[in-house]
């Protein structure tokens, strides 16, 4: 890369930093931290969420996907509306009204302490694998273009994001992210700018040879369900749906947002709002994949034979200086939405939910600020580890090998089956479960979740399809947690109506 590339990529870094100290001398209490003061306006916080949505698996694994297939993805992102339009009509308005400060106090409203505990541990360990993937992802770009190893480039990304979120909290999450949807969408536009103007015949050129070829095609029908095959129609609605559900009811990293609006209104709409955006920047992301493949009809001079890494590939090779750097720092920014929140996330249900103290705000800001240092190197190792398994994964002769976006997709699904079933019978049962029977189920549905995950490995082919993984875990876990119920006990008295406290 030119050094009028790497200025415009340092001066990104930089500007990230300075935001963070910005907004470091604004938390002076844990609530200002972890909820922003339920001040949030909801416009970012719809910005922030569709940044962290898109993630470093988007930005080049939607192309990947369209630069080897069709635009079958787009099929998730109706299953992902459908899931969302649930949770902003009944999940969201009822955490505002218990006034949690995690999800997980919502367990331990229902089921007592220890379910709380044990839900904040799969959410931790969920979090660390599926950030991991994506922190993976990212870096892979960054090896790509450059002479640096993977393992350092893990390295890097991973302490850019934390330097800014252990300072400023949640609002240093919300206003980074903001800054970088716009950062991503401008560069995702001028890259399929360049795309079309490369291509033979302009727009109408690229369009019908991809229409011809069955590239731009959505909806794959036959068959309309399947075990092994992810990608077909409602296999694909299934699994989103799960998802979105497990990622936007159970999973405090993309929860946490959507409690710092000034009302659950706020919340639901930037919910609603980030599943409407979701469509066209995920058709933008497809366009550059099938742009991609147009362009490299006849092979170029350098090795495209990694199609994993065939966008920063292109980046590197074909964009103008300036230009490029720009794409790179929009990648990274993807990058840093999925890492700054989870790190934050992760800091927060670890002092609220498991070690909670009875401390001062000072002393208790600054331990939360500690914790955010642990868990980003948490998040750096593991997302070596999932480089790894990623590596093991592809070099078999497995067909069903996931691509880039299925493999961190499934790196979610490992706790979310779990989470899910336990959050289920929560919502659903008037009586109050067994504070073992919940653990006991999160320890089932977690390990049933985690060989799902392995399986593919294990086995040499994918006998289950990750769609599937989710509703098999949540569908084991909700059984097992409702088989031991007692009644709810009823206050003796009955106390006047209160706003709820942020405990």
């Amino acid at each position: 890369m030119k050094s009028l590339d790497l200025g415009v990529m340092g001066l990104y870094a930089v500007t990230l930093i300075w935001m963070g100290i910005h907004f470091a001398r604004r938390p002076s209490r844990t609530q200002d931290f972890a909820l922003g003061g339920r001040t949030l306006p909801t416009w970012a916080v719809l910005l922030s969420m569709s940044a962290t949505e898109l993630s470093a698996a988007t930005f080049i694994g939607v192309p990947h996907a369209a630069y080897t297939g069709d635009w079958s993805y787009l099929q998730l992102a109706l299953g992902s509306l459908l899931g969302k339009l649930l949770l902003a009509w009944q999940i969201i308005p009822l955490y505002y009204r218990t006034g949690v400060v995690t999800v997980y106090g919502f367990l331990a409203d229902r089921f007592g302490s220890s379910p709380q505990k044990a839900a904040a541990l799969c959410f931790l360990l969920g979090r660390l694998l599926a950030s991991g993937a994506r922190l993976f992802i990212a870096s892979l770009a960054l090896a790509a273009v450059s002479d640096i190893p993977l393992a350092l480039a893990i390295l890097g990304c991973g302490t850019i994001a934390a330097l800014y979120t252990l300072t400023g909290g949640i609002k240093a999450v919300v206003w980074t992210d903001t800054l970088q949807a716009g950062l991503l969408l401008f560069a995702a536009l001028a890259v399929l700018a360049t795309l079309v103007a490369a291509a033979p015949g302009g727009f109408s050129g690229l369009w019908d040879w991809a229409e011809g070829g069955g590239r731009t095609r959505i909806l794959l029908l036959d068959p309309l369900l399947s075990l092994s095959d992810g990608r077909v129609l409602g296999t694909a609605l299934m699994g989103a749906f799960f998802l979105t559900l497990a990622s936007h009811a159970t999973d405090h990293d993309m929860v946490q947002r959507l409690l710092t609006t000034r009302n659950a209104k706020g919340g639901s709409q930037a919910l609603l709002g980030s599943a409407l955006l979701n469509f066209p920047l995920t058709l933008l992301f497809l366009a550059i994949g099938t742009g991609l493949a147009y362009f490299y009809q006849s092979p170029p001079g350098y090795d495209i034979s990694d199609e994993a890494r065939i966008f920063p590939l292109y980046a590197l090779h074909e964009l103008p200086a300036g230009l490029r750097g720009l794409v790179f720092a929009g990648l990274f920014a993807a990058a840093m939405s999925s890492l700054d929140s989870a790190i934050c996330a992760m800091a927060t249900s670890w002092c609220h939910d498991i070690r909670p103290a009875a401390l001062s705000d000072a002393a208790e800001l600054k331990r939360m600020r500690l914790t955010s240092t642990v868990v980003a190197a948490g998040l750096i190792t593991a997302a070596l580890a999932m480089s790894a398994y990623h590596a093991m994964l592809t070099e078999g002769a497995n067909s069903n090998a996931p691509n880039l976006v299925e493999f961190a997709l499934s790196a979610m699904s490992i706790v979310y089956g779990a989470l899910l079933g336990v959050f289920g019978l929560a919502f659903l049962s008037k009586t109050r479960g067994s504070q073992t029977s919940v653990c006991i189920a999160l320890a089932i549905g977690t390990l049933l979740g985690l060989l799902l995950f392995l399986h593919p490995v294990i086995s040499g082919e994918s006998w289950i399809a990750w769609p599937w993984w989710i509703p098999i875990a949540a569908t084991v876990t909700f059984a097992v947690a409702a088989s031991s119920k007692r009644p709810r006990l009823l206050p003796q008295t009955d106390p006047s109506p209160a706003t709820p406290s942020l405990q």
